[in-house]
């Protein structure tokens, strides 16, 4: 009987010390929850200046890439008038890239009519491409001038 004795009450103390470490854990864990809800508190406004930060970030980046879209048709077109204006006896078939390039360029700001200089690099571009038609039209009849000739030797 003594030995049952014995170990009810070393059942008891280990139920009492049991009791006494959780008792322990779960005021640590509630410092713990108070703690981080007061972080989480403190960092709330953080969190809002970050998501607002991002987002102007990636408005940026996309307002980046637009306008390197559109200074890229710029820089075509300024590419293609350097050809144009050099004629086609040079490169032809550079001429006619040039001249596609810029009908592509015609069509990109007649559709982006919002752009501020659209109207402007629109006549320009129309301007040039009646230029690169005269210019082919007084290649052909040149070619055609130097056929005749070069056919009239051979008779």
């Amino acid at each position: 009987m003594d030995a049952l004795r014995q170990r009810a009450v070393f059942v008891k103390e280990s139920l009492h010390k049991s009791q006494t470490i959780t008792d322990n854990m779960v005021s640590i864990l509630g410092s713990f929850d108070h703690r981080l809800s007061a972080l989480e508190t403190a960092m709330r406004p953080t969190q809002i200046k970050t998501h607002s930060i991002r987002s102007a970030h990636d408005n940026i980046d996309k307002t980046l890439k637009a306008a390197e879209g559109i200074l890229s048709q710029f820089d075509q077109t300024r590419m293609a008038e350097a050809k144009i204006l050099r004629g086609p006896h040079e490169d032809l078939e550079s001429y006619l890239e040039a001249i596609d390039q810029l009908r592509a360029n015609v069509r990109f700001f007649s559709s982006n009519k919002s752009f501020k200089s659209s109207e402007g690099i629109i006549n320009h571009a129309n301007n040039l491409l009646a230029k690169a038609m005269t210019k082919l039209e007084e290649e052909f009849k040149h070619l055609l001038t130097n056929y005749r000739i070069h056919q009239a030797y051979e008779i």
